[in-house]
């Protein structure tokens, strides 16, 4: 990782359109903390992403509306680990913690942490 790299930029181009087009900074936050789930689980060795995956997704049952929900969830997740692995594979680091700040009316500001960090990176 160079030193000029963003940890939240990083999650903006994972992430794709699951952060675009929000309402609220609330939405803007649930949506950030499935990148960053999704984000934790690529770290994990291929095998043990579908077990954790599917681990994830039994706690979210409770949460969910129905059935169609947590399977566009679980592909939303996938989709967000394979464009983590595609674009950093060489970064090793889970996220601790990503936040959005609201920074003007409907925008945005990301501060996220990687684990072995002890700097916070933004991105608008």
């Amino acid at each position: 990782m160079s030193k000029n790299t963003n940890v939240s930029e990083m999650l903006l181009h994972v992430g794709g359109d699951l952060l675009k087009s929000v309402n609220s900074l609330q939405e803007m936050q649930a949506r950030l903390d499935i990148v960053k789930t999704a984000w934790n689980m690529s770290l994990n060795p291929r095998a043990d992403r579908k077990v954790k995956l599917k681990q994830f997704i039994k706690k979210q049952r409770e949460f969910a509306p129905n059935k169609e929900a947590l399977k566009k969830l679980e592909s939303e997740i996938k989709k967000i680990m394979k464009q983590k692995t595609l674009l950093y594979p060489e970064i090793e680091s889970g996220i601790t913690n990503a936040e959005v700040i609201e920074a003007a009316k409907d925008e945005y500001e990301i501060k996220a942490y990687f684990k072995d960090k002890d700097v916070a990176d933004d991105a608008g």
